[in-house]
């Protein structure tokens, strides 16, 4: 695993990347957490198949923070994402997000359809946003006063390394107070579903069965909402929000399957157009 930074745009992005394979993964992380979240399904891919980066947002891991709560929105994460890509060269990748990077992604692939093979939502934040419950921005006010942050329950699992954990959590404790504003505020406001059907590249929904954050209600009426003739579904049974932590390497077999044997056969059967 190697890691290092790239200038996208204004910012400059922390990024991990493994393996050297033809086949491009381009991984973005979800609300609270960083890209350090992608390491065990990294690890888990044939590095001779798979190439992958996985990117840590703005305000996120190491990369750079800014002041203005506005900046850490689905909208403001797609634009940055695209830059990075963009300095990195690349095109014709499988675009993966997780949680509110299941948010960022589709909108990147609406406004960037042209660079994308594949598309894939692991346990997206709803698309459809979701009512704020009342009195959420002074309890994230006084979560950050009290300088205790979230823990990342799926990192507990038994079979996830300690220093894993450890370090994902480090990460999670640095997140500036305007990252999860602005980001909480972004997805209670996301209008995305209703735009699904115009994505044409294969897009595959995957999640856990014992989702509470997202719930699998919101992860069937993504799929639902896609075109039928290039839409795909997985769901893992009792596994919680975060299938690439709690069975990282089955996921990474389901995400070989679908870019190795998925993808081809619906592009055999011209369902991706571009």
């Amino acid at each position: 695993m190697r890691t290092d930074f790239v200038q996208a745009g204004n910012v400059r992005l922390q990024y991990f990347e493994h393996g050297a394979g033809p086949e491009l993964l381009v991984l973005v992380h979800g609300y609270r957490s960083s890209a350090r979240i992608w390491r065990l399904v990294q690890e888990a891919l044939d590095p001779a198949r798979f190439r992958s980066l996985a990117i840590s947002n703005r305000g996120a891991g190491d990369s750079e923070r800014t002041a203005a709560e506005a900046d850490y929105t689905v909208e403001s994460f797609a634009r940055d994402l695209f830059a990075a890509t963009q300095a990195f060269g690349v095109r014709d990748f499988t675009l993966v997000g997780h949680s509110m990077g299941g948010a960022t992604v589709p909108q990147f692939a609406l406004d960037h359809a042209e660079m994308l093979k594949s598309l894939v939502l692991l346990d997206p934040a709803p698309l459809a946003g979701r009512a704020l419950p009342e009195n959420w921005e002074q309890q994230i006010r006084e979560q950050f006063a009290s300088g205790q942050a979230p823990e990342e329950v799926a990192a507990h699992t038994a079979s996830v390394p300690e220093e894993f954990r450890q370090a994902l959590q480090a990460d999670i404790a640095r997140n500036p107070m305007e990252r999860a504003l602005g980001g909480r505020r972004s997805m209670a406001n996301l209008r995305l579903r209703q735009r699904l059907h115009e994505l044409p590249m294969p897009v595959f929904v995957v999640g856990g069965d014992q989702d509470t954050t997202v719930g699998v209600q919101n992860m069937l009426a993504e799929y639902l909402a896609l075109p039928e003739n290039h839409r795909f579904l997985h769901i893992f049974h009792a596994i919680g929000h975060s299938p690439n932590v709690e069975v990282a390497a089955r996921f990474a077999r389901v995400l070989d399957r679908f870019v190795s044997q998925t993808i081809p056969q619906a592009l055999a059967l011209g369902s991706h157009v571009r």
